[in-house]
């Protein structure tokens, strides 16, 4: 029996790799207050910040694809052990970059050992996810990856004050990156039957019919696109609010995340009822509304209210786009093809800002939520492809694409 057979969701290697996430995340959620400490602290030029904050999520990009066919359930255990080695001597390595090449080769080793934990983490994962509960499973880890963006920001300036300066919190993060040694240490070996068989390397003619999938791209190219209009989002909703005369456009995020949370936690066993695909194509409509009004915003009650709105969209789509790839690959290759998605989200983070580069130097907010609108409209084209293939493999949706299992 495959390990994932059963339908315990929260077991101990869930939980223990859901903690190994966390912690990842909150190595990266440190980084908030980085751009003032290469201004104020480094005195590094404005016109380096950029790059140098940028380089981090570049090489996370570029590392990704490249070694995900590499990983499977035998060996993630050791490179978890690997790569949080290196993150712990990347974080140390802060101490002594001080201009701008050593600072640029610390980042790059910063973003290859996270971006190899991340991938590793999500390889073992995809043992623990029981058939049917794909979407519970991915709305409670998205849940995960959210709560160190809400939890460390508002804790860094204390612990700044507290700890005396940045580099003492860089130091005191590679500490709590040593609790992943003992929750890597939970978890048991690959398992057998259908999810065992990911315990091989990803074969060269595997990735290309894997690639043929019109379901699979099809998902791949709804994902970049969804994260492609997220970040404008995130990285000019300010400039935006300010020009329309909100004065505190954060509340927004914090409505937003708190409602997204919210959403995963107790709307995750519904995401798995019904049919994902259909779920998924209201959402990305309810996104396309949002973005129209985000357009034409101009007061605080339709501001604040789209936060919630967003906030519920988000965290539909993004669940569900990541339990579509899962139900629809193959059980060998649902690991390589999550964290394909997740090249997808950070070629998004990539592509958006700039897109907004592109058009905002006139200040033009509503033309760029309105291209944002336009990609959703485009994911919302794609999905023909998800349910067209569903229905030449002989089922109705997602959920039954392996009745040998139920």
């Amino acid at each position: 029996m495959a390990v994932a057979s059963s339908n315990s969701l929260l077991t101990k290697e869930f939980l223990a790799l859901n903690g190994i996430i966390f912690l990842v995340f909150c190595n990266v959620a440190v980084f908030f207050q980085f751009q003032n400490y290469l201004q104020e602290t480094l005195h590094f030029p404005s016109q380096s910040l950029g790059f140098l904050i940028g380089i981090f999520a570049f090489t996370a990009l570029f590392v990704r694809p490249l070694i995900s066919p590499l990983l499977h359930s035998d060996n993630a255990r050791k490179w978890l052990f690997l790569s949080t080695l290196g993150v712990i001597l990347a974080l140390l390595g802060y101490y002594p970059a001080r201009d701008f090449w050593s600072m640029t080769l610390v980042r790059v080793l910063h973003g290859g050992t996270y971006v190899v934990l991340a991938t590793a983490a999500l390889t073992k994962m995809m043992e623990f996810i029981p058939e049917k509960r794909s979407g519970q499973a991915f709305g409670l880890i998205t849940v995960i990856t959210l709560l160190p963006y809400a939890v460390m920001p508002p804790l860094l300036e204390p612990l700044i004050r507290g700890f005396g300066g940045f580099l003492p919190v860089l130091f005191f993060t590679a500490g709590l990156m040593v609790l992943i040694f003992p929750l890597v240490l939970m978890l048991r070996g690959g398992g057998k039957g259908e999810q065992g068989k990911t315990s091989q390397r990803i074969k060269g003619r595997e990735l290309l019919e894997n690639l043929k999938d019109k379901r699979i791209v099809a998902l791949l190219l709804i994902s970049l696109l969804v994260y492609t209009a997220f970040a404008p989002v995130f990285f000019f909703l300010k400039g935006h609010a300010l020009k329309i005369g909100i004065a505190n456009p954060g509340w927004f995020f914090t409505l937003s995340t708190l409602t997204e949370i919210a959403v995963r936690l107790f709307g995750g066993t519904l995401l798995d009822k019904g049919s994902k695909s259909q779920s998924l194509v209201y959402s990305l409509g309810g996104l396309i509304f949002c973005y129209v009004l985000m357009a034409n915003a101009s007061g605080e009650v339709l501001f604040y209210s789209l936060g919630l709105g967003f906030g519920i969209c988000w965290g539909v789509v993004m669940p569900l786009l990541n339990g579509l790839i899962f139900d629809t690959s193959q059980p060998r290759l649902r690991a390589l093809n999550t964290n394909l998605a997740m090249v997808m989200f950070q070629g998004g983070f990539f592509l958006g800002p700039l897109l907004g580069g592109w058009i905002l130097p006139d200040g033009n907010y509503p033309m760029l939520y309105y291209v944002c609108g336009v990609m959703i409209l485009g994911a919302l084209g794609l999905m023909p492809l998800v349910h067209e293939n569903s229905s030449k493999s002989g089922v109705r949706g997602s959920e039954n694409l392996y009745p040998q299992d139920e």
